[in-house]
């Protein structure tokens, strides 16, 4: 059984060449379809991609996230899909946890760690028991599920587009299984200034969320450190202007 693995782009070209050469070192070439969604790069992102016959190359114009996978998923060929993101690299067995996992369950969340073991952990959102943070960096569903629950949310305004598909899955009854064998390295932020960004747009399409989802809640916080709490400030900043940013129709990155 192959997996067909979306992967948005846009500029990424030492990215997609990092997460390439991990799946090529990883000898699961064979086991996987790539598919790259890619959202106008100006740089080598796509020759880079198109020189490796396991990946199809969509040209999807200039796009959300949730477009992007949307993409992905319309145009595979298997019965098992998984998201990650092009700042991705996987690691051994990766691919055999996502097989295992999905042949008791329908959807598979990984475990995605920065190279450097200097991670952040998530702050849950719980609903019905279960925690809609996994990310789409590291998710792999079954085609029945997005058959039941539908494709992404698509817009620009609300690229959370993981917490809504994780919450919708809930509610339509699904389990979000959870399998450590599933690894993969998320190379995060490396600069202040972008780190600062990412916790920023994080906590304005967490807003965007909660308005398109009322009975979610921003409880259940855990292991607050200090770095932590600086991103979460940065998060309430761009949460609390989420309302004016959208009524003023201002455009982001």
């Amino acid at each position: 059984m192959k997996i067909s693995v979306v992967v948005p782009t846009l500029n990424s070209e030492e990215d997609i060449k990092r997460l390439l050469k991990s799946i090529e070192d990883n000898g699961i070439s064979k086991d996987i379809e790539l598919i790259v969604v890619d959202a106008n790069s100006t740089d080598s992102t796509i020759s880079i991609a198109n020189q490796y016959k396991f990946t199809k190359v969509i040209h999807a114009g200039l796009c959300s996230k949730g477009k992007a996978r949307n993409e992905g998923v319309q145009n595979s060929s298997n019965n098992i899909i998984a998201n990650i993101d092009a700042d991705t690299e996987l690691l051994p067995g990766w691919s055999t946890a996502i097989l295992s996992s999905l042949k008791h369950a329908d959807i598979v969340a990984g475990y995605s760690s920065n190279p450097n073991k200097n991670n952040l952990p998530r702050v849950p959102i719980i609903v019905d028991g279960q925690d809609i943070t996994w990310p789409c960096c590291n998710i792999a569903h079954k085609q029945s599920v997005f058959n039941s629950v539908g494709l992404f949310h698509d817009s620009f305004t609300m690229s959370a587009e993981d917490c809504d598909f994780n919450f919708r899955c809930i509610k339509h009854g699904y389990i979000i299984t959870y399998n450590p064998n599933m690894k993969l390295y998320h190379h995060q932020r490396t600069s202040f200034t972008k780190f600062c960004k990412q916790s920023y747009w994080n906590g304005y399409y967490r807003k965007g969320l909660q308005k398109l989802h009322p009975e979610l809640s921003l409880s259940n916080m855990h292991n607050l450190q200090f770095k932590n709490l600086f991103r979460l400030s940065f998060g309430a900043l761009g949460y609390l202007t989420g309302d004016w940013r959208t009524k003023k129709g201002e455009k982001h990155s």
